[in-house]
């Protein structure tokens, strides 16, 4: 299915432990292998994404070292994202994150200076801080169908407002656990509404994607009509993510459909996903009429 244009998607909650990581994983590499252009963009200064990545391009090109000749904070200081930019497999680039990406909010308040809600200036502040990522996204977007970008566990903070307005859609990801769906409330109640309402983001949410849901299990299934009643039932996607082992192999072996159990992984859980994503796309007008 062809897009109208390319897109530019947030995973994000206000909470850790989420499975936004994995979605963000996934879905880009399926994405990938079935012809659309695809970057990934590692905002988590804790870099666990890059790491996949690395080791992913390691198991297709076992004769190439995953180098980052230049981390995303260095870029975004030069102001030139596209010097970082880093093939992982074919159709899927990657701007990679490194430990110094948690001085992005230092670096901000000193271009831009400090200001807390209530002061003065505030709006006038964070309206310039909050768009730096989107800026330095736009020269490079035309060159991608999706670009993808993966979020800390911090809530209001620097790194996720500026994912947040630089994206097009953001899927709110949440773990079958109570502490995970308020987290996934609080993001949009707190930080999306106060960007979308007094920021003027041009964003929404695409869907809300529970994952590692145990069909067995009393809690989850709780909490699943929980999210429900809070979201709506056609606001969740329709491919729920299962409790998968496999899931959490990934940071150690990468990402490949080789294998029994990682063929099943993606032929059961994956693929459905990417057709689930690519629908809500078509239903929400992103993709061309007649595709």
């Amino acid at each position: 299915m062809k897009l109208k244009r390319p897109l530019t998607i947030t995973v994000a909650n206000a909470k850790g432990g989420v499975g936004k990581t994995t979605i963000t994983r996934y879905l880009p590499f399926v994405l990938a292998e079935r012809g659309y252009k695809v970057l990934v963009v590692d905002a988590d200064p804790q870099g666990n994404l890059t790491k996949t990545m690395g080791i992913t391009k390691q198991r297709y090109e076992p004769d190439k070292v995953f180098v980052m000749e230049k981390s995303m904070m260095a870029a975004v200081v030069e102001q030139d994202l596209g010097s970082a930019i880093v093939n992982v497999v074919p159709n899927l680039d990657e701007i990679p994150s490194n430990v110094d990406w948690g001085s992005f909010p230092t670096y901000l308040a000193k271009r831009f200076g400090l200001a807390e809600k209530g002061d003065p200036d505030y709006y006038e502040v964070e309206s310039k801080k909050i768009v730096v990522l989107k800026n330095l996204l736009a020269p490079i977007k035309g060159n991608y169908d999706f670009i993808f970008i993966d979020t800390p566990p911090t809530p209001a903070s620097q790194w996720i407002r500026n994912a947040t307005v630089a994206s097009d859609w953001v899927i709110i990801a949440f773990q079958t656990q109570s502490d995970s769906l308020d987290g996934a409330k609080l993001f949009r109640d707190n930080d999306l509404r106060e960007l979308i309402e007094d920021f003027g983001a041009d964003t929404d949410v695409l869907g809300i994607l529970p994952n590692q849901v145990s069909n067995s299990g009393a809690i989850d299934q709780i909490v699943i009509e929980d999210a429900i009643e809070i979201f709506g039932e056609q606001n969740l996607f329709q491919h729920i993510i299962p409790f998968a082992k496999r899931i959490q192999s990934a940071p150690r072996i990468g990402l490949t459909r080789e294998g029994y159990w990682n063929s099943r992984l993606f032929n059961d859980v994956i693929d459905p996903l990417a057709d689930d994503f690519l629908e809500r796309l078509k239903i929400v007008g992103e993709i061309e009429d007649g595709e």
